[in-house]
């Protein structure tokens, strides 16, 4: 049986927030939500979608169901691991690294037509943008710098920025601090007390800046989970359901930030939604270079709002980077200590 996606929730017009589900046995009617006389659009109750083949369905805790539902945009291929599936009809980018024909054919052109552009060479290129298969929207907006880095086999760093990682992901975001740490040296040493030392230079990106771009990315914003719920197994109406792990936004954690978020006093003036974002770090050494040793470590930053079947696949490319760790300069710290 092929994966499928859980039942489709009620749609918004077919919503009544003026008759609250039953509550559900597991709150705690004494809560200070309940107490207060808070308008009806805030006053939350527990609200269950249909089970889909599986028996499985959702159960929020809201005054109505959401209205941007990430469910709805999944589509087959992001339920399975393509890697393990041997199927002819699945899609395949024979392009790769680039991503379509038109920015193939772009590169081909670029690194095989020679260094000094002839007027064949440009002949081609007009041969290439007057093809009828062409589409400009294709090539517009890739990063070339990341192609051209796979193509070699290695990603490169440099101080400056010059064709390095700084460029893959909007150089300008980028900010250099210096790294300062106090060494302390022992009191019979020949200069006791403490030392200051240069450990290099952090290369990072504000988070919110980051944050604000994923999230309003229109290949992302789809696919984020902004309203938590729990996901439940039920076969029959005469089984008892049983609780479903397996995403952030489904955890008793993210349920539980999500409630304190919205039965905390909300800035005054703004009726802009509310939302909990899962922050995911991640981070590993990388060799830099081919032929030498010569590591960084990158900080990885993923939204868990969205599901890890989409977050597991390189090709959505889910992961961004928001700092290189260097490596302290051991021999500067072996040189002060003789």
């Amino acid at each position: 049986m092929a994966p499928v996606p859980p039942a489709s929730l009620p749609p918004p017009s077919s919503q009544c927030a003026s008759a609250p589900a039953e509550p559900d046995a597991s709150v705690n009617v004494s809560s200070p939500l309940q107490q207060s006389a808070a308008p009806l659009s805030r006053v939350r109750t527990v609200l269950k979608s249909a089970r889909n083949i599986f028996g499985l369905f959702r159960q929020y805790y809201a005054a109505r169901f959401p209205e941007h539902d990430p469910e709805e945009n999944i589509t087959f291929n992001d339920l399975i691991d393509t890697s393990l599936n041997n199927s002819s009809s699945l899609p395949v980018n024979s392009y790769h690294p680039y991503p379509n024909e038109s920015s193939f054919l772009l590169g081909e052109w670029y690194w095989n037509d020679g260094e000094r552009k002839s007027q064949s060479s440009f002949q081609n290129l007009l041969n290439i943008v007057g093809h009828p298969t062409f589409r400009p929207e294709d090539v517009a907006g890739k990063n070339w710098r990341r192609i051209d880095a796979q193509l070699s086999g290695e990603q490169r760093w440099s101080e400056d920025g010059e064709d390095g990682w700084e460029d893959e992901q909007g150089g300008e975001d980028w900010i250099k601090t210096p790294i300062k740490i106090n060494v302390p040296f022992h009191k019979r040493m020949l200069h006791p007390g403490q030392r200051q030392f240069d450990a290099g230079i952090l290369h990072h990106r504000k988070l919110v800046s980051v944050i604000r771009e994923k999230i309003t990315r229109p290949s992302v914003h789809p696919h984020l989970h902004f309203e938590p719920y729990s996901l439940l197994w039920q076969p029959n109406e005469a089984s008892e359901p049983v609780r479903v792990h397996g995403e952030l936004y489904t955890s008793e954690a993210f349920l539980e930030a999500h409630r304190e978020l919205h039965d905390s006093p909300g800035e005054p003036g703004c009726e802009l939604p509310r939302v909990v974002l899962g922050l995911m770090f991640a981070s590993d050494g990388t060799q830099l270079t081919s032929f030498s040793n010569v590591k960084l470590w990158p900080v990885y930053l993923t939204i868990g709002n969205e599901s890890k079947d989409r977050r597991s696949k390189p090709s959505y490319q889910a992961f961004e980077h928001v700092a290189y760790l260097e490596t302290v300069r051991e021999t500067s710290f072996a040189a002060c200590c003789v």
